[in-house]
C-alpha cells in the first residue's frame, strides 16, 4: 500500500507539473490585462509619464531632433512604462511581476544605451560597419519587449503575424519560387529592425511621437476642461427636440469627441457611458443603443478637421499635405452622419419615440454663455495647419489655448493636479497604440528584408485577376481581418505598406486609394465579428457584442459603400470641376437618404420588400454621380415616397371614419 501510495503521490506530482507547463503555455497565447500599479510603483510609473510629457511638448514646440533619435527616446520611455502597467496574464496580480520589473530595467537600460550611442548609429552606413555584441543585446532585448508587449496589449493574432514575419525573415530563403528571398543573418535581421528607420524606429512610431501623442493630449486636455458636456449641451439643444432626439444628440456628440480623442474604443467609452444609458431608458433597444454610439465614434477618423491621429500617419506615407487630406475627406464624412442620422430618424419613426423632455434640454443661450470660448481651440487648432505649421506645434497651440480657457470658470480649472492627471492618463492610454505602431513597424522592416510587398501585390493580382473590383474587395477585407482588435492606426499602417502598392500598380490615384485603406481601417473597429468598439458599446449596453457589431455595421452601411464610390468618381473627395462636386453632393444625399429608408423599412410609412428593394438600389445608383442613372433613381425614389405618403393619408382617413374624433397625421405604426 506504501508503494502504491507514492506511486500515486508520484504520478500526482507529474500531472500537477504537465497542467503548470500547460498553464504556462497556454498563457502565451493569452491577452493580459491593463491596470494602473499600486505603491511605488504608481509614483514611478508618473514619473516617467510626466519626464515623457516634457519632453513631447518641448519636441512639439521648439525641440529639433532627427526622427529615428526622438523615436528611439520616445519607446525608451514608453516600453517600460507599457511593461509596469500591461500584467502578462489575465490572472496576474495587480502589480508587476519581478520578472516584469526585470523585463522593463533591461528595456529602459538598452533603450538609454541606444539614446547615449546615437549620434554613432546615425552616421554609421547599413550593412557596413558592423554592430558590437552590446548593440545587437540591447537590439534583441528591445524587440523581444515589442512582441511581448504586442501580445500583452493586443493579443496572439497580431503576435502570430508578427512571429509568421520573422520566420518567413529567416526561413524564405528555404522557398523556392517567387516567395523566396535571400539568406538574412541575425545581425542584419536586429539591425534592420532596430539601427535603421523601417523597423521598431520607422515612421509610424515617429508619429505616434509627434502628432498621435499630442493630439491625444488635446483631446485629454479638451474633456479635462468641461469641454465634453458643452458639447453635449450643444447637441441636445440643437437635436433633442427632434424624433428621437436623444439617439440624434448621441450620433453627433460622439462624432465631434471622436474626430478628437481619434480612438473609437475611447470615445464610446467616454459618449458612450452617457448617451447608451439614456437612450435605453427612452426606450431604444440595447442594441441599438450600443450600435449608434459605435457607428458614430467609429467615424470620427475620417471626420475633419482633426481625424485622430490617421490622417498624419496618411500624409506620412504619401507626401499629401493633411489639409488636402481633410478637405478631401469633407464630403464622405457628411455622408457617413447623414446615414447614420437618418437610420436613428427612420427607426424613431417607426418606434413612435419622441424627442427629449424639456427639462434635460439645456436653455442655449445659458449654455452658450457658459462654454462659447470652447470653440476657440479647435479655431486655433486649424488656424495653425491652415497657416502651415506643423501638426505638433499646432497641437501645441491648441494645447495651450485650452489650459488658459479653462481658467474662464472656476470649476472647469486645470490645476497642478490636473495636470499630472492628464499626462498620465494620456501615457497611459497612448502606450497600447505605441506599442501596435511599432509591432507594425517589425511587419515594414520585414517587407523591406524580404521584398514583400512586391510579392503580396502579385498575390492580390493572382486572387483577383487584375480586376479593380475584386482588388478593392480584397483590400477592404484585408483591413478588416487585420482590425480584429488592433489600433485604426495602426490597421492602416499595415495595409498602406502592403495593399497600397498593389492598388497603386492598378493605375488607382494615391489620394483615393490611401482614403479607401483609411476608411475601411476605421470600419474594422465596428465590423464582425472582433469590433473593438462594438465591444466597449457591448459592455456599457450590456449586450451581445456581434449584435451590436451587426448593428452598428448596418447603421455605418454608407460609409462602406462610399470608399468604392469615390475610387471610380473623384467628385466625391471635392476633387475636379465645381458644377460636378455639387451634383454629385446633392444626387448623394438623395442617396444616402433612401438607403437610410431601405435598410430600415420605413420612409412615411412602413414599406414592403419590394420598395425597401428598389429604394436599396436607387439609393446605390444616386450615391455615383451619373446624369441618365440619377434620373431614373430620383424618379423611383420619389414614387415610392409619394406611394408612402398617400398610404399614410389613407389609413388617417379609414381612422377618422371609425373614431367619433379626427386623428391627426401620425408616423407611428
Amino acid at each position: 500500500m506504501k508503494v502504491e501510495g507514492v506511486g500515486l503521490l508520484k504520478k500526482s506530482l507529474v500531472v500537477k507539473t504537465m497542467s503548470g507547463k500547460a498553464k504556462w503555455f497556454t498563457s502565451l497565447f493569452q491577452e493580459g490585462y491593463r491596470a494602473v500599479p499600486q505603491g511605488i510603483t504608481y509614483y514611478l510609473f508618473v514619473g516617467l509619464a510626466l519626464v515623457l510629457s516634457a519632453f513631447e511638448l518641448w519636441l512639439g514646440s521648439v525641440g529639433n531632433m532627427s526622427p529615428y533619435y526622438y523615436s528611439v527616446v520616445f519607446l525608451t520611455f514608453i516600453l517600460p512604462i507599457t511593461l509596469l502597467t500591461t500584467r502578462s496574464t489575465k490572472k496576474a496580480s495587480a502589480n508587476p511581476s519581478v520578472m516584469d520589473y526585470i523585463f522593463a530595467v533591461l528595456t529602459l537600460l538598452s533603450g538609454a544605451y541606444i539614446v547615449i550611442n546615437v549620434k554613432s548609429f546615425l552616421t554609421r552606413i547599413s550593412g557596413v560597419d558592423p554592430l558590437s555584441n552590446i548593440d545587437l543585446a540591447a537590439a534583441f532585448v528591445l524587440l523581444a519587449a515589442v512582441l511581448e508587449l504586442t501580445r500583452r496589449t493586443l493579443g496572439f493574432g497580431l503576435t502570430a503575424l508578427l512571429l509568421i514575419g520573422i520566420g518567413y525573415a529567416f526561413l524564405g530563403h528555404l522557398i523556392p519560387g517567387t516567395f523566396g528571398h535571400r539568406s538574412v543573418t541575425l545581425e542584419r535581421f536586429l539591425e534592420e529592425m532596430v539601427f535603421t528607420a523601417n523597423g521598431i524606429f520607422g515612421s509610424p512610431v515617429q508619429v505616434a511621437a509627434t502628432y498621435a501623442f499630442l493630439f491625444i493630449a488635446f483631446g485629454h486636455f479638451f474633456q479635462a476642461a468641461g469641454a465634453g458636456q458643452f458639447i453635449f449641451d450643444i447637441c441636445a439643444v440643437f437635436m433633442g427636440r427632434r424624433v428621437g432626439g436623444l439617439a440624434k444628440v448621441a450620433v453627433s456628440s460622439a462624432g465631434v469627441f471622436g474626430s478628437i480623442s481619434g480612438s473609437p474604443s475611447a470615445d464610446v467609452a467616454t459618449t458612450g457611458s452617457i448617451n447608451i444609458p439614456m437612450m435605453k431608458k427612452r426606450g431604444y433597444s440595447p442594441v441599438f443603443a450600443g450600435g449608434v454610439e459605435a457607428a458614430a465614434a467609429s467615424g470620427g477618423t475620417i471626420l475633419p478637421p482633426i481625424m485622430g491621429s490617421v490622417a498624419f500617419l496618411m500624409a506620412e506615407f504619401t507626401g499629401i499635405a493633411y489639409v488636402d487630406i481633410a478637405i478631401a475627406t469633407i464630403l464622405c464624412a457628411v455622408l457617413y452622419y447623414v446615414g447614420i442620422y437618418m437610420q436613428v430618424h427612420f427607426r424613431s419613426l417607426k418606434l413612435n419615440l419622441v424627442g427629449m423632455d424639456d427639462k434635460d434640454i439645456p436653455d442655449f443661450w445659458k449654455t452658450f454663455k457658459s462654454g462659447f470660448y470652447y470653440v476657440f481651440p479647435i479655431i486655433i487648432l486649424i488656424w495653425a495647419m491652415h497657416k502651415g505649421f506643423t501638426p505638433s506645434l499646432a497641437a501645441c497651440y491648441g494645447i495651450a489655448a485650452i489650459f488658459i480657457f479653462s481658467f474662464v470658470r472656476r470649476s472647469t480649472w486645470i490645476t497642478p493636479k490636473h495636470l499630472v492627471e492628464i499626462f498620465t492618463s494620456v501615457v497611459y492610454s497612448i502606450a497600447p497604440l505605441t506599442v501596435a505602431t511599432a509591432a507594425a513597424g517589425i511587419i515594414i522592416g520585414v517587407i523591406n528584408l524580404t521584398g514583400m510587398a512586391g510579392k503580396f501585390t502579385s498575390l492580390i493580382f493572382t486572387l483577383t485577376g487584375g480586376s479593380i473590383l475584386l482588388s478593392l474587395i480584397v483590400s477592404a477585407m484585408i483591413c478588416i481581418v487585420l482590425g480584429m482588435g488592433m489600433p485604426t492606426p495602426s490597421v492602416y499602417v499595415l495595409v498602406a505598406a502592403l495593399v497600397a502598392p498593389a492598388l497603386m500598380q492598378l493605375g488607382l490615384e494615391l489620394l483615393p486609394v490611401h482614403l479607401f485603406l483609411v476608411f475601411f481601417a476605421a470600419l474594422s473597429a465596428i465590423t464582425p465579428p472582433v469590433g473593438v468598439a462594438a465591444f466597449t458599446a457591448a459592455g456599457i449596453a450590456n449586450a451581445n457584442p456581434l449584435s451590436i457589431g451587426i448593428q452598428a455595421s448596418k447603421l455605418a452601411f454608407v460609409g462602406f459603400v462610399i470608399p468604392f464610390m469615390f475610387v471610380y468618381q473623384p467628385s466625391l473627395l471635392l476633387q475636379g470641376d465645381v458644377g460636378m462636386i455639387i451634383f454629385t453632393a446633392i444626387t448623394a444625399l438623395f442617396g444616402v437618404y433612401a438607403l437610410a429608408a431601405a435598410f430600415e423599412g420605413y420612409l412615411i410609412s412602413q414599406l414592403n420588400l419590394v420598395e425597401r428593394i428598389l429604394l436599396l438600389i436607387s439609393g446605390l445608383t444616386m450615391i455615383y454621380p451619373d446624369i441618365t442613372l440619377n434620373a431614373i433613381a430620383a424618379i423611383g425614389i420619389a414614387v415610392i415616397y409619394i406611394r408612402s405618403r398617400n398610404q399614410v393619408k389613407h389609413q388617417v382617413k379609414v381612422k377618422a371614419g371609425t373614431e367619433e374624433q379626427p386623428v391627426a397625421l401620425t408616423h407611428s405604426r
